[in-house]
């Protein structure tokens, strides 16, 4: 006697071998989540525009919290960050970028702060700050909002300011930890010459042991964020949506700023990069707070020399004359 299976040949209908396969694969997708956090293998420190590391003294809070202190040097570099690719999702869809922030002091209880990101997306020397992201840890739950800034130069911590946030992102285990970074010291920076390989030696004196915030971010909602609220004062009086059709890849240009915030609605803690500072009148980049434009993962593209555009320029002269020399006919 044939077998059921045998009997209806079911496996000889394509359609239908189709339909289960997709519903296997979407069970199998659907039973586990990638843990974005954990494919991070190596970091690119933020970088000044001459390409050296940022750093961050400890003890410069304002209002004394160790947990909400920056704190780097060229050694232990304070903000990293890297583009991670899901291996469930193909292309820039399943593209993360992932932050790591090094505060001055570790808290059993969870970083329990918000610590929030300007990005800067005109490549304007002093031009403003575009777009506002907040992570904010509270109670237990991790989350991601973004806010318009407001009227005026937004280019300098006495002029940036911004609304109410909105377009929350809650985050997860996947994307979101908080360590002690004692436990996570073996990182290997991509620049040796700007960071190596943290050690514990390194900490700062104002505090017993730092800590590591790390958190992701995918392309699509950024995406998704800077099409909606980002503005663009350079152009007059700044209105959103600015940059409908921004595209976040890996070739984006962009500038940061980090500094943390005792309510998320002012720079009133600790801005990255230099010391105090944050109701000052001067410029981001005069402060040297802005990263250099880099890609997501933080890297900075190669200029092209004067040397290679020369030799660029030689070789399109060459190819021309030869192509014109043999195209010449041939005399006896």
């Amino acid at each position: 006697m044939r077998s059921g299976f045998i009997h209806h040949r079911w496996y000889r209908r394509p359609v239908a071998l189709i339909v289960a396969l997709l519903l296997w694969g979407s069970i199998t997708v659907a039973s586990g989540q990638t843990n974005i956090i954990n494919l991070v293998t190596k970091w690119n420190p933020w970088l000044k525009s001459n390409g050296t590391a940022m750093t961050d003294p400890g003890g410069d809070q304002q209002t004394g919290q160790g947990q909400d202190d920056y704190i780097g040097n060229l050694t232990t570099c304070g903000l990293m960050q890297q583009v991670v690719q899901d291996p469930l999702v193909a292309g820039d869809a399943g593209k993360y970028i992932v932050f790591r922030f090094r505060m001055g002091k570790y808290d059993s209880n969870g970083f329990g702060g918000n610590t929030e990101i300007g990005f800067k997306l005109n490549s304007v020397t002093d031009g403003p700050i575009n777009l506002v992201m907040k992570m904010t840890d509270k109670t237990g739950t991790q989350t991601l909002t973004f806010t318009t800034p407001g009227a005026g130069a937004n280019n300098s911590p006495s002029t940036t300011s911004w609304g109410n946030y909105a377009g929350s992102i809650t985050l997860s285990a996947n994307t979101y930890n908080y360590a002690n970074a004692t436990a996570v010291d073996g990182i290997v920076l991509n620049s040796t010459a700007n960071g190596g390989t943290p050690t514990d030696s390194t900490k700062s004196t104002s505090y017993v042991a730092n800590s590591w915030v790390t958190f992701a971010i995918g392309y699509s909602q950024l995406q998704t964020a800077i099409r909606t609220y980002a503005v663009d004062p350079t152009s007059g009086t700044p209105t959103a949506p600015a940059f409908t059709s921004y595209t976040v890849s890996d070739n984006s240009m962009m500038s940061l700023i980090a500094f943390t915030s005792t309510q998320g609605n002012a720079i009133n803690q600790d801005l990255f990069g230099t010391t105090r500072n944050t109701n000052s009148s001067a410029t981001y980049s005069s402060l040297g707070v802005g990263t250099a434009w880099g890609r997501p993962d933080g890297t900075i593209p190669e200029p092209a020399t004067f040397f290679q555009l020369g030799g660029l320029l030689m070789t399109g002269v060459a190819v021309r004359f030869w192509r014109t020399r043999k195209s010449r006919p041939q005399t006896s």
